[in-house]
């Protein structure tokens, strides 16, 4: 179950927080195959063949975002949108066949204009691996639900 992060004050209050970890997505061969054929991303093919012994970075990459849609929600916010990712790394490679999970820490969030940014530190983790294998530090931008002037609409009677 995601944590809800409620407005910026909500983000404030987590700051240098472990949020926590998606749960485990395994990519076998047919994992991969899809992805080729969707994308036509022809590197992930001429990499090794018809059984792939590693996971190309494209993919990883392409799982960060729904991984970390699982771990947390944004409220009283409007206009969330990726805005960047900083910091890639590929630490290690990723057997074909492992399980892969995120975990996600605030690192910061910050005024831009009539904006706000949020840093999220995130570590990619393999079943079969000891530690990281891709790093990433993902910012998304997103308006204050209480400054762009939408009411706080609420269930409980006063």
């Amino acid at each position: 179950m995601p944590i809800i992060l409620s407005g910026v004050d909500g983000i404030r209050a987590c700051l240098g927080i472990h949020l926590g970890h998606s749960d485990w997505f395994e990519v076998d061969q047919a994992v991969l195959d899809r992805f080729d054929a969707w994308t036509e991303d022809r590197t992930a093919s001429d990499s090794g063949g018809a059984n792939q012994a590693f996971v190309p970075g494209s993919v990883l990459l392409a799982l960060l975002i729904p991984m970390l849609q699982q771990i947390y929600m944004l409220e009283d916010t409007l206009n969330v949108a990726l805005h960047k990712i900083e910091q890639l790394q590929f630490v290690a490679p990723v057997p074909t066949g492992s399980g892969l999970r995120v975990g996600a820490t605030v690192r910061a969030v910050q005024p831009a204009g009539d904006h706000w940014h949020l840093n999220l530190e995130c570590a990619m983790d393999c079943d079969v691996l000891s530690g990281p294998v891709m790093r990433a530090n993902v910012l998304y931008r997103f308006r204050s639900a209480v400054v762009a002037g939408v009411p706080n609409l609420s269930l409980c009677a006063r």
